[in-house]
């Protein structure tokens, strides 16, 4: 009988563990050590908007604090270190403990990831909060990611951090804050993460990871980890024989990733993304930041509307040759 394949998960990602099966972490000790004082201290401010650029661990750090919030025995180099085999970090792990709520990106009825999280969506948040917690301590939430909220979704939620209940601290993981509601933001506490030193990246994905894939990561530690799953060192051969463009190169990209098609379409947009960039710093042009755009705002529609992968790489295609014309 074969096994039931696994529904995509929106808040990770491809080809790497997911935040909340993730135990090794590295950098960010300021940002860890704030949560932990808070914790401590019993002052703890009741929302915190973790933000930085996308890969860079705040949703990790998120689940480091929700497990040691819950009650899991920590004890290491860092204040929120704990076992993966502690009976709370394992009720984490398995989606199980009635006093952590994750608001995430849900799935259409087709099964694949929505666009945006909705208004019905974030309402669950406010239920959750509405009630005492399960096993006397703390409840906790974590939404991955708050750029994710749609309007009336993020106008839900302002009267759980209006109004925040005894006992309970939400999480917010945000990779663009000046894009959200700044009713949102001037509610929280803001921890910003960094970008990870070379020495720091390399402790965190291996020593054996491709220098292309450091460069293309940027200091981001979840983004190095999962272009080093999804084939890392095929990605950087390619990569490397295409500094003139990479246009041609981005179908046979696609099919050397790993990874559900979603997930890899979504990994070459976003290598085509830092390519595009890089060229921007590099040579200056509107023509580089008008096709970052553009790429944008396909790895959007790609998403939400299940498009035919073919189709969307044809456009990445010629979004990448028009720029590359314009230089000219």
């Amino acid at each position: 009988m074969k096994a039931e394949k696994a529904a995509p998960e929106t808040d990770k990602e491809p080809n790497a563990a997911h935040p909340r099966e993730t135990f090794f972490y590295v950098g960010h000790n300021a940002e860890e050590q704030a949560l932990a004082e808070g914790l401590r201290g019993g002052r703890m401010h009741h929302a915190w908007l973790l933000t930085g650029a996308k890969g860079m661990g705040k949703a990790t750090l998120a689940y480091r604090f929700a497990r040691a919030a819950l009650g899991a025995k920590t004890g290491g180099a860092r204040p929120f270190d704990t076992h993966p085999e502690d009976p709370i970090a394992r009720r984490v792990i398995a989606q199980s403990h009635p006093d952590l709520f994750i608001l995430r990106r849900g799935l259409n009825d087709r099964g694949k990831p929505r666009r945006e999280i909705t208004v019905d969506e974030a309402r669950e948040l406010g239920q959750f909060f509405s009630l005492a917690p399960s096993e006397g301590g703390m409840r906790v939430a974590i939404i991955d990611a708050v750029d994710d909220l749609n309007r009336n979704a993020a106008n839900a939620i302002l009267k759980t951090l209006e109004e925040p209940p005894a006992r309970s601290v939400l999480l917010l993981v945000c990779h663009a804050p000046g894009a959200i509601l700044p009713t949102i933001r001037s509610r929280c506490r803001r921890l910003t993460l960094r970008t990870l030193t070379e020495p720091q990246m390399k402790q965190a994905a291996g020593t054996d990871t491709d220098g292309v894939i450091f460069q293309l990561a940027k200091g981001r530690p979840g983004r190095a980890i999962a272009l080093k799953a999804q084939g890392g060192r095929e990605i950087a051969s390619l990569l490397a024989t295409s500094r003139g463009g990479i246009g041609a190169s981005i179908p046979e990209l696609y099919e050397k990733l790993g990874g559900e098609p979603f997930e890899r379409l979504a990994s070459v947009i976003e290598i085509a993304e830092d390519w595009v960039h890089g060229k921007g710093v590099e040579e200056g042009g509107e023509h580089w930041a008008e096709a970052w755009s553009q790429l944008e705002t396909l790895r959007s529609e790609a998403e939400g509307l299940d498009m035919d992968p073919r189709h969307a790489l044809a456009r990445a295609v010629g979004i990448l040759d028009r720029a590359a014309g314009a230089r000219r």
